[in-house]
């Protein structure tokens, strides 16, 4: 019984590992697109994708299975050069963010969800995912 329903769990985490990343390279995660950058953040990082800059935050998307379930998304422990966490780097690209500079300028980040909408767009896939391992399990 455990067998069926570990199988259908790395399949759910790996469908939606491989959906959150395609939806950030597409810039629709699950199907709804991205805020536009502001120009001057395209103009600084000489592109218009957001959420792709040097490839380390869609290349840290990731899954780990545990006994009895499953995480997807960015490790606590997986960190930028400079040490920035990033997973905190992705809540804010999730949630948004306003930040006071020092220089007085107020910066707003809106929010660029990019796991929420991949998760919402593919649960019933994941659940059909986990009544088919259960009936492969009664038969």
């Amino acid at each position: 019984m455990a067998l069926e329903i570990r199988k259908a769990t790395i399949k759910n985490a790996l469908l939606l590992v491989r959906e959150i990343k395609r939806g950030i390279r597409d810039q629709a995660p699950g199907g709804q697109q991205f805020t536009p950058l502001a120009q001057i953040t395209i103009d600084s990082k000489g592109s218009s994708k957001a959420l792709i800059d040097t490839g380390f935050l869609i290349n840290s998307i990731t899954q780990k299975i545990m006994s009895d379930s499953a995480f997807v998304g960015l490790l606590k422990t997986s960190v930028y050069k400079d040490g920035e966490s990033v997973a905190n780097i992705g809540a804010i690209m999730e949630y948004g963010c306003t930040i006071n500079h020092p220089s007085g300028a107020v910066i707003v980040i809106p929010p660029r969800p990019f796991l929420h909408p991949t998760m919402v767009k593919y649960q019933d896939e994941v659940l059909q995912n986990y009544r088919d391992a259960l009936l492969a399990i009664l038969k």
